[in-house]
């Protein structure tokens, strides 16, 4: 009876033991998981800002794929380093104990139990992982083509009428065959051990207590094997997601590209395109093949052509958005591969088709990438004179500090391309890019842009890619860009009229013949 008391004392103590390491080890696991999370989706999303320009037209790397895997990818390695980790180390200290106790008590039953149970167990559970790592592979490439149905125009859909979700169905069965083979064999393994050790009790080498110690012992190394499998999901999809977060930072700019800055930038900078080549990724035919074309320090000059000629192409040069295959881009003389990106840029101004803008005020929007500190409020009313948006703003109740909403949904096109023009002027550029920037706007908000831009021209150069040619008739060069990127006719808007060519057949198909 005292024998009894005290092994009931002794469990009592390893319950109460058991408890405060369960739960001192799922505290500190579980704050080593947050703290995974939190840097990793920092790190995940830095990267990705970084990216060059090329790296999001590649497929899987869709708006909505990324701002799902920014997310959901943190969340799966701190699902993995968090309580499961922490169970998976109970799980193997389980397996080893029991393993140890049955070959104490046991020597035969253990042997024979590890003979079985081990290589059985090993076999299952690398085949199961691995079918798990295939399976969460498919899963990702099913769900990239989903999510850019889904974040383009919200058909994803369409994919389950895709080959991939119907060989998916089918990898799927077997997937769910060998996951069954795995489950069932610890299963088997304790069958062996019930048999195994049945003889040896009806031989009488091993006593009751003996065989039942080592058969809850082996029983408990099976559970504990089991239940380490059963994190096999949570490890797959934390392995995918690990890799493509290091995929993320190895791919990402992590060096300026170029030392140095441009000289002379005062009062605008001169742009030398020479036999520049650029294809994109995935597109066999270049955009642009061998351009020669020069736009001297504070000219005014426009881009036309037919869609597709290329015109958004050099636009997206001059930003070093991409880097040319063949060819150099020079400005005032300098080869901008050789100047630090960063310098670079802080000498262009972009205002693209359809502005960007923030959750925040206008002031915000306008000061975006700016220290607040370093532009008075003379500068900033005068670039939003410039960019005829002043009026508005100080109409409103809160002036500049008036929220605008996310994405600017409280103002209408015009106001969001004249708050993009503002935010372009604050910085005073030496180059300032248009691309389309009045295609998508009624023509009162047309004429009110238009007057903003040739305000802008004064003291910078500026370079204009229209389809309007009424926009950029006021133009000092107009550039006529045919197919595969080659200028057909160079020219003011009375010079190209003259020649009555390209460009004044564009003038008639817009009623424009002044």
């Amino acid at each position: 009876m005292e024998k009894v008391d005290f092994m009931d004392i002794m469990w009592t103590v390893f319950a109460a033991s058991a408890a405060i390491a369960y739960y001192f080890t799922f505290i500190s696991s579980g704050r080593v998981a947050s703290f995974i999370r939190a840097k990793y989706q920092t790190q995940y999303f830095s990267s990705l800002i970084f990216q060059r320009a090329a790296y999001f037209d590649e497929d899987g790397h869709s708006q909505g794929t990324l701002v799902s895997r920014v997310r959901d990818d943190p969340l799966k390695l701190e699902e993995m380093m968090g309580t499961n980790i922490a169970q998976v180390c109970i799980a193997v200290f389980n397996v080893i104990g029991g393993l140890v106790m049955a070959l104490v008590y046991s020597w035969k039953l253990g042997l024979v139990s590890m003979a079985a149970v081990v290589p059985v167990c090993v076999f299952s559970g690398y085949i199961r992982f691995r079918y798990e790592l295939l399976f969460e592979k498919m899963n990702d490439e099913v769900f990239a083509e989903s999510s850019q149905f889904a974040s383009e125009a919200i058909n994803a859909f369409r994919t389950l009428c895709h080959g991939h979700v119907s060989s998916a169905f089918k990898k799927a069965r077997w997937v769910s065959i060998i996951l069954g083979f795995s489950d069932s064999a610890t299963l088997g393994c304790q069958a062996l051990i019930f048999y195994y050790g049945g003889r040896l009790l009806t031989e009488g080498e091993i006593g009751v207590m003996g065989f039942f110690v080592c058969l809850m012992a082996m029983m408990n190394a099976a559970e504990g094997f089991g239940q380490s499998l059963s994190f096999g999901p949570n490890a797959a999809q934390a392995a995918t997601a690990s890799n493509r977060i290091l995929d993320a930072r190895e791919s990402r700019l992590i060096e300026p590209l170029g030392k140095g800055d441009i000289p002379d930038t005062e009062g605008g900078i001169t742009i030398e395109l020479r036999g520049v080549r650029l294809r994109y990724a995935g597109r066999k035919t270049p955009v642009l093949n061998g351009l020669n074309m020069t736009i001297e320090k504070g000219q005014f000059v426009a881009l036309v052509g037919a869609s597709g000629c290329g015109k958004t192409s050099i636009i997206s040069l001059l930003e070093r958005f991409y880097q040319p295959e063949k060819g150099q881009v020079l400005c005032n003389g300098k080869d901008i591969s050789d100047v630090n990106i960063y310098t670079y840029r802080k000498h262009l101004s972009l205002v693209a088709q359809e502005p960007t803008l923030f959750q925040g005020t206008l002031r915000d929007n306008i000061l975006l990438g700016i220290d607040p500190s370093t532009v008075t409020e003379d500068q900033l009313h005068s670039a939003s004179r410039d960019a005829s948006i002043h009026d508005f703003i100080v109409s409103l109740p809160e002036g500049y500090n008036t929220n605008i909403g996310s994405r600017g949904v409280s103002l209408s096109g015009g106001q969001k391309q004249r708050v993009s023009i503002a935010r372009a002027l604050i910085r005073n550029p030496q180059v300032l890019l248009l691309d389309e920037a009045t295609s998508a706007l009624d023509s009162e908000s047309e004429k009110l842009v238009q007057a903003a831009f040739e305000r802008a021209a004064k003291g910078r150069t500026m370079i204009a890619v229209a389809h309007r040619l009424a926009t950029v008739q006021n133009a000092d060069v107009i550039y006529v860009f045919g197919e595969g990127g080659h200028v057909l006719e160079r020219g003011s808007h009375g010079q190209l009229l003259k020649k009555r060519g390209v460009y004044y057949q564009m003038c008639q198909n817009q009623a424009l013949d002044q």
